[in-house]
């Protein structure tokens, strides 16, 4: 069960748009009485006036989709350095490095893959790194047996 005395990670905080939101109801106002103008005047042209109708009444639908999405902007403010107060917490990860032929995917990527992975800020015994080699290449092979003894110098080094 989460401990109750640690403080999010992240929260929400609205930002105020007021004056945009005014301005988008005066919009909304406007295209409104558009439509209402276009249904109340006679007109003896049915299909143009039918056409502009149709594609204003669409404008109107996208526009209100689209403010819809804007009407209650939040920044995200993030807490980072929170984070390491939560080690408890954090879930136990595994990654898998695929390779399959040293040709087309060279061993290098291969090991500079895994020791990112290595070298990533997260606690060593909730992080596994498993290497697939699909291909079973003799050279993958002997580039992870190198890259795990220049890791054991490397990863501390990243860590600190």
């Amino acid at each position: 069960m989460a401990n109750p005395i640690f403080l999010p990670l992240q929260e929400k905080v609205p930002r105020t748009n007021t004056l945009r939101r005014a301005s988008e109801l005066t919009i909304l106002f406007l295209l409104l009485s558009l439509l209402l103008y276009r249904l109340l005047s006679p007109n003896d042209h049915r299909v143009p006036w039918l056409l502009a109708f149709l594609c204003e009444s669409w404008f109107t639908f996208v526009w209100v989709l689209s403010i819809n999405i804007k009407w209650n902007p939040v920044d995200h403010k993030t807490y980072p350095e929170r984070l390491l107060q939560r080690v408890p917490e954090l879930p136990p990860v595994d990654v898998f490095v695929t390779t399959a032929d040293p040709v087309l995917e060279p061993p290098i990527i291969t090991v500079n893959t895994v020791l990112s992975l290595l070298a990533v800020d997260y606690p060593a015994h909730k992080l596994a790194c498993y290497v697939s080699d699909d291909g079973g290449s003799l050279l993958t092979f002997y580039s992870l047996v190198e890259a795990a003894k220049f890791a054991k110098l490397w990863v501390p080094f990243c860590k600190k």
